[in-house]
């Protein structure tokens, strides 16, 4: 609403313009000025509550989500009490730039959640249905990973990294993140494309899940040499994992090779972070640096490279840096 101001007589002179004073200018402030604070982004009892929610989407109406200035929204459920949903929920991250810098799509009561509630279309996957012989192509792509020459430098480097300084590291979870899911099968695009090639050029379609094959097989390797570097008397050293893509038939392999499938919809496996984790997080699509920063000193950090925090399009990356990692 436009303002107004009078001069030493009362008199009204000229309304005042918002011209310029959008939500989003007012909100980022806001954003900035708590994160100056200190205000944590992300909190453990606020990603638990959230994946209890989402683990109820067929009966909840709606979803409770805390803002980081301490107020909540309330988000309608559009699955709610739906038989047979076709959409999934999953937890869509808005990290610090994403407050700060670049404009957010939703509504303004949004511009100061770190999280919100997005969905997944489940009728593709539904139809195609999971890979033939998954376990046999992990076991071979985990056969090829240990015979690499980067195995032998991983491991050895990974095992100073625990001890080798005689400072031995007390472990007792490694935590993965977006390991991607073992049965995703390439969209049509891809499998035009690669028709299109001279015969010997052509790929096998499970070639699309080589990548999540040989990370699984690395967290097997991280969490053995954790156990191999335990102290004797140790309870254990726990592999866990979560990615919202997993199908259930990948949910069902994990369990069986050794993994805790946690965090189904995004959110409650970062509540499993403390200063006794090792973090392996190769392509996340995710701000784990971030919620790092704010849940816990994790020991060991294993993620992609780089500094950059805005792509071409200068919109920020998956899990970029920001002032707090620094």
């Amino acid at each position: 609403m436009p303002g107004s101001t009078q001069d030493e007589l009362g008199t009204l002179l000229e309304p005042l313009l918002d011209y310029g004073c959008s939500h989003w200018k007012i909100s980022s402030q806001r954003a900035a000025d708590l994160y100056d604070l200190g205000i944590k982004l992300w909190r453990k009892e606020d990603l638990v509550s959230i994946e209890r929610q989402l683990a109820q989407s067929r009966t909840a109406e709606k979803f409770t989500v805390r803002r980081i200035d301490g107020s909540v929204i309330h988000i309608k459920n559009p699955m709610f009490g739906v038989q047979k949903p076709i959409w999934t929920p999953y937890i869509k991250f808005q990290e610090f730039w994403r407050l700060v810098r670049s404009t957010p799509d939703g509504p303004p009561e949004t511009y100061l959640c770190t999280y919100l509630v997005d969905w997944t279309n489940q009728t593709i996957r539904n139809y195609e249905g999971p890979f033939e012989n998954v376990r046999l192509l992990f076991e071979t792509s985990g056969k090829r990973w240990d015979a690499s020459t980067t195995y032998e430098a991983f491991t050895s480097q990974f095992r100073e990294l625990l001890g080798g300084d005689g400072n031995r590291k007390r472990v007792t979870k490694i935590v993965c993140f977006g390991l991607c899911d073992l049965n995703f099968k390439p969209p049509d695009w891809w499998r035009a494309e690669n028709e299109s090639k001279p015969e010997h050029e052509q790929e096998l379609e499970t070639s699309v899940v080589e990548g999540a094959l040989i990370h699984h097989a690395i967290a097997l390797t991280i969490a053995d040499i954790a156990r191999s570097c335990a102290e004797t008397g140790d309870t254990g050293v726990r592999l866990l994992t979560q990615d919202p893509r997993y199908s259930d038939e990948t949910k069902d392999l994990l369990r069986e090779i050794g993994f805790e499938v946690i965090g189904e919809y995004g959110a409650g496996g970062f509540a499993e972070l403390d200063n006794e984790s090792i973090v392996f997080s190769p392509f996340a699509s995710a701000p784990v640096k971030q919620i790092i920063a704010d849940l816990a000193r994790p020991p060991a950090i294993i993620c992609a490279g780089g500094t950059e925090v805005f792509n071409h399009l200068k919109k920020p990356y998956a899990d970029p840096e920001s002032p707090r990692m620094r």
